[in-house]
């Protein structure tokens, strides 16, 4: 605990007049009068009851006690200065980190592009990423417990706290192995899905509801073979033969033995949301980047 009268400014007299080792030099490295560092040295002595210098000649130096006091107070010192220099960063605009999440199906060629073009613009270089994947209930989760600023989900109706703003419109396909009966259709209505093994996302994923939605519109009931969080594994058990999927069309799926069939029932736009948190406060970086996005983002189909 800091004594009664002992403070920052003491700290960097004593420690300048350690290294300077005469009063008139470390005063006027200090921009304050000789009497002033005089003063404080002599006020902060009187509170710890013992002598931190010693005067020899027309120099002084350090007693056994300030000798035991200087590393503490340099190395709270260079702390301080630490602090104070990630707390500068962390307050400008063009420079820090921004801990930002994305399901799985952004990480392909939206994220990615996104970075790159945020990057190529004047004054972002020095802005770092740190990126996390995940269901769009793991990502939420992370934005509650400030592990991440920013995510990159489906919109979820039950999270007040959490502001969505749609960003890319997304186009969900019937996904079905290459040799199925249904693969060299131009169109498939959800209805006629209803006899195959149907592979359903996983209750945590943002996709879940969706799918269930389309299915109950259609008054289809496809027989659930498994439940899948992830979309690669997903769009991999379909190329096994497992069964057939509701999915979005994303990026490699073209690298699997699948066929994507657009879906002939009328269906809502589907959008994938940048998502902060209301009540967490946002870092200048963090703000420029969801300016950008907001500008950048507008709704294509990915």
């Amino acid at each position: 605990m800091w004594g009664d009268t002992m403070n920052l400014k003491q700290l960097e007299y004593f420690s300048v007049l350690a290294e300077k080792e005469h009063y008139r030099k470390a005063a006027e490295s200090l921009y304050i009068t000789e009497p002033s560092l005089n003063r404080a040295i002599r006020d902060m002595e009187k509170e710890m009851g013992v002598r931190l210098f010693e005067k020899r000649g027309r120099n002084i130096f350090l007693t056994k006690y300030g000798k035991m006091f200087y590393p503490y107070v340099t190395k709270s010192l260079e702390e301080l200065n630490r602090g104070l220099q990630v707390m500068k960063a962390y307050t400008r605009p063009d420079k820090g980190t921004i801990n930002l999440g994305f399901v799985y199906t952004m990480g392909y060629t939206m994220v990615p592009d996104m970075i790159t073009s945020f990057h190529g613009m004047e004054g972002n270089k020095d802005i770092e990423f740190n990126f996390t994947q995940g269901t769009t209930r793991e990502l939420i989760k992370s934005l509650k417990d400030e592990q991440t600023d920013m995510i990159f989900c489906s919109s979820v109706a039950d999270e007040p706290e959490i502001m969505f703003y749609p960003i890319a419109e997304e186009r969900l396909v019937v996904v079905v192995p290459e040799n199925h009966v249904l693969a060299k259709r131009a169109s498939v209505s959800l209805k006629e899905i209803e006899p195959y093994p149907f592979i359903h996302f996983h209750a945590g994923s943002g996709m879940h509801a969706t799918v269930e939605t389309l299915l109950e519109r259609a008054d289809a009931h496809p027989h659930v073979v498994c439940h899948i969080e992830e979309d690669n594994a997903m769009a991999g058990f379909v190329a096994a033969g497992y069964g057939l999927a509701i999915m979005p069309d994303f990026y490699l799926l073209k690298h699997y033995a699948v066929e994507r069939i657009p879906i002939a029932d009328k269906t809502d736009r589907r959008y994938l949301y940048m998502a902060v948190h209301k009540q967490h406060p946002m870092l200048p970086v963090v703000e420029r980047f969801r300016n950008f996005v907001l500008v950048q983002g507008q709704r294509e189909t990915i």
